[in-house]
């Protein structure tokens, strides 16, 4: 007869899953995108664009560990999936629920938000399934979800992209350059995790997205909400560090 785990020891293994130190870092990226393509609030149906990439990046997370299972058998068997504390079936329906979530956050922001939001969901599948056997190749696709996800917060906005400025223009196409290569650079480290024992370093570097995006906010330009979104992504920083103890973040 089989068992199922405690409650407690249920919402435990997702937390694991789900990289809950991680999770602080995704909102910020399409935040900083939306100031830095706006200058200020402007709509709020933006602001959907925040929740959406948290779906993205979970999505994301789920999928990679359905697609390591087994290495991760090997290599890591006290995870969530390889342990059996959260099965494969589980997760393939939790995937496809945040997929489906993303999108529908996306839509009321418009056309563009779901283009964007649709292209970062493919762009992270393709990672998973593929394109991170590719040294090179993996690791710029891995930095490009991150800079995609930042460009999602500035598809949100009501304001075409060839409207825009070309000093607002600069400024997103420089952020999303800016995380794409610090990403790939952390990925790259990461690829050697285990034998190297860099899972700390790799943590910090992760958790490094927070003061980065709390510039950008200030770049932005956007007047005491800029201050303020910087504030907040500070502020998360400690709460992300003392997660980290309790959840790994790669």
């Amino acid at each position: 007869m089989m068992t199922h785990p405690p409650a407690a020891a249920r919402r435990r293994a997702w937390l694991q899953l789900l990289r809950a130190p991680n999770l602080l870092t995704v909102p910020g990226d399409p935040l900083a995108g939306g100031l830095l393509a706006t200058g200020g609030l402007g709509s709020p149906l933006w602001l959907l664009a925040l929740p959406a990439s948290l779906c993205c990046y979970a999505f994301g997370l789920v999928t990679n560990d359905l697609a390591d299972l087994r290495m991760d058998r090997a290599e890591r068997p006290h995870r969530p999936l390889p342990s059996g504390r959260i099965t494969p079936a589980a997760a393939w329906t939790a995937a496809a629920t945040l997929a489906a979530a993303a999108l529908a956050l996306c839509a009321p922001a418009g056309p563009r938000a779901l283009a964007a939001g649709g292209l970062l969901l493919l762009t992270v599948l393709a990672y998973n399934l593929g394109l991170k056997k590719m040294p090179g190749l993996g690791v710029l696709a891995m930095g490009a979800c991150r800079g995609l996800n930042l460009l999602l917060g500035a598809a949100a906005c009501p304001v075409a992209w060839a409207a825009l400025p070309p000093g607002r223009r600069g400024l997103v196409a420089g952020a999303a350059g800016l995380l794409t290569l610090y990403i790939a650079s952390v990925s790259a480290l990461a690829r050697r995790e285990v034998q190297t024992g860099r899972a700390g370093l790799i943590g910090a570097l992760l958790r490094g997205l927070l003061p980065l995006q709390a510039a950008f906010c200030l770049a932005a330009g956007a007047g005491w909400f800029g201050w303020l979104a910087a504030a907040a992504l500070l502020a998360l920083w400690p709460l992300c560090g003392r997660l980290a103890k309790k959840f790994y973040m790669s």
